[in-house]
């Protein structure tokens, strides 16, 4: 039996994460697609990543990423690595501050000429990229795989109301949307989840997941209607930084198993939860899989 292959395409950054103790984190892997990798590496030995690193990018840190995820994917540019402050307060709030300029981010953007011809054929595909033409880029390379489930997560900045028409252009061409919840609020200025869900379904989304925090997430589907899925509960959150990358790793993944958009949310509250225990995306591996399932079970 042919081996599932997952992917997800955007960005590699550099991390320094400080806490409100005044304890640092220094030149620790993120970014949202490695995160979002490791939520799919939570549930499937085949997974790769498309993105771009610079020539200052920590070699250690690229052997330990190769080591659990494929990086055939992964170009080396004559640029800095992007990087970015994650501050962490008490209560556990988190403020992003990027080192690097948003212009950048579009420059080194990855495209469809990029992605290696053993990812061809992916069963799962997780895009964060800039919007709208490189998805369009995307969607169109990507549709010429059979079968293949395209989830596209939203740059942040992309989710404004003045974007609504383009976004809903967009929403058809994918599987699933899955934006965060304060950004959905934004672009929909509407308040309740629910509505929220019901009215991106009504845009032309074929599914949405949407993400909110400890609240877990809202699952909706022209089909089978919306779905409340609580989030794993996790007794000591280390760092929040990428469990919603996690999650939408874990969802595809789900996704692609089952069919079902319940369960599809339950994967991603695993994902998550693991995120949530440790700082970086990168998770061990030894023990992940039965650590995944006995959570699942306790979800279900």
């Amino acid at each position: 039996m042919e081996k599932r292959f997952f992917f997800s395409v955007g960005s590699i950054i550099l991390d320094d994460i400080v806490l409100f103790d005044g304890q640092t984190y220094m030149q620790v892997l993120g970014g949202g697609s490695t995160h979002a990798a490791m939520g799919m590496r939570v549930w499937a030995d085949q997974v790769g990543l498309v993105a771009a690193i610079g020539f200052n990018f920590p070699q250690p840190l690229l052997r330990e990423l190769a080591e659990v995820i494929d990086v055939g994917g992964v170009r080396h540019l004559d640029i800095n690595t992007p990087r970015a402050w994650q501050v962490i307060e008490a209560d556990g709030f988190r403020t992003e501050v990027f080192r690097s300029d948003f212009d950048e981010f579009i420059t080194i953007d990855p495209q469809p000429e990029d992605l290696p011809q053993s990812y061809w054929n992916a069963s799962g595909v997780h895009l964060q990229c800039a919007a709208p033409l490189p998805l369009l880029k995307w969607v169109d390379k990507l549709r010429s795989s059979e079968n293949v489930i395209i989830l596209w997560e939203p740059w942040d900045e992309f989710l404004q109301p003045e974007n609504r028409e383009q976004i809903r252009r967009l929403l058809p061409m994918v599987d699933v949307f899955s934006p965060g919840l304060s950004e959905a609020r934004r672009l929909t200025q509407l308040q309740d989840p629910l509505q929220i869900v019901r009215e991106l379904l009504s845009d032309g989304a074929p599914m949405v997941a949407l993400r909110m925090g400890p609240n877990g997430s809202l699952v909706g589907s022209s089909r089978k209607g919306s779905q409340h899925v609580p989030a794993y509960p996790v007794d000591n959150v280390v760092d929040v930084t990428g469990a919603g990358n996690s999650y939408c790793g874990g969802f595809l993944v789900g996704l692609e198993a089952t069919g079902d958009p319940l369960v599809a949310g339950q994967y991603g509250a695993v994902s998550a939860s693991i995120t949530l225990e440790q700082f970086g995306a990168l998770v061990p591996i030894q023990g992940l899989r039965e650590n995944a399932q006995s959570r699942f079970r306790e979800v279900k």
